[in-house]
């Protein structure tokens, strides 16, 4: 069976993610870490997207994008297949690189959007010490926190929005919350996989609605009913689904879930999408997926 359509909405903000296949490193020097940047702000201008936070680590890197016209999909295969053309030929090795083609999460909110941009901007904590983070050379964080310049294809202003000054949003990345704890349950392989199958999930959503019913404002839409699936095809646990969507507790999705099969029995339309996304692509998902 095809693989499903990503979400590549006019207007949407994503989480992006890759990493190396079977963990292997994506970056072996410096120059490669540029490079990677270089390919951004290439894409930044040719594509028309919009890059708000980045990370990049040695086995993996992530990215929060805004597509005011669409063109993830475009704008990822080329910094993605040049920079695997260029690496390849440089550190003498052949074959993919990456585990797939990228992993793609829909941000939905303001809120959700800090949240993201923070996550990613702690995620190199995982390599160098909090008192060093905001030194970091291969993330967005520095243009954040420090006086550090941030290049014109980096778009600083909506994560900065809420905060007084520099030391401002230091701090609010730096404090530790509860809810990281369940961010990092949701970094295992285990978890990732899972994760995975929910952004298939949400991908077959958003394009069985724009190719097949013609919907192109989801508004919530799309998220509500993939908590609904998700919980009803049990691709993932009601703690790392409040995780994941920043529900804050697992009764909470309980009620999101619920809210969504009300709205099933009283949305034709929704209930619609519904079946179509079953019938396509996710009919089989079995418990444990």
């Amino acid at each position: 069976m095809p693989r499903p359509h990503r979400p590549d909405l006019h207007g949407a903000w994503y989480h992006v993610i890759n990493r190396g296949a079977d963990r292997q490193d994506v970056f072996s020097c410096d120059a490669d870490f540029a490079y990677f940047e270089t390919l951004m702000a290439d894409a930044v201008v040719t594509h028309g997207i919009e890059i708000h936070a980045y990370s990049l680590m040695d086995n993996h890197f992530h990215q929060l994008m805004h597509c005011p016209e669409g063109g993830l999909s475009a704008a990822m295969k080329d910094i993605q297949s040049v920079y695997v053309g260029s690496y390849n030929h440089h550190h003498e090795r052949t074959g993919p690189m990456f585990e797939g083609r990228f992993t793609s999460r829909l941000v939905d909110g303001p809120a959700a959007r800090h949240l993201t941009g923070r996550y990613i901007h702690r995620n190199p904590l995982d390599i160098v010490p909090s008192d060093s983070l905001a030194h970091y050379r291969w993330s967005s964080f520095r243009h954040y926190a420090t006086e550090s310049i941030a290049p014109n294809w980096l778009t600083t202003g909506e994560l900065e929005g809420q905060f007084q000054d520099r030391s401002d949003y230091e701090r609010y990345v730096l404090t530790s919350h509860p809810s990281d704890k369940q961010a990092e349950r949701l970094s295992s392989p285990a978890a990732l996989g899972r994760l995975g199958a929910l952004d298939e999930l949400v991908a077959a959503i958003c394009g069985v609605a724009v190719d097949h019913l013609g919907l192109r404002n989801l508004d919530n839409s799309a998220r509500l009913l993939a908590i609904t699936l998700a919980v009803e095809l049990r691709i993932l646990g009601s703690d790392d689904l409040a995780a994941h969507y920043n529900l804050g507790s697992a009764s909470s999705v309980r009620a999101t879930a619920r809210r969504g099969r009300v709205r099933l029995a009283d949305d034709t339309a929704f209930e619609s999408l519904r079946n179509a996304v079953l019938n396509g692509r996710f009919d089989r998902v079995a418990k444990g997926a």
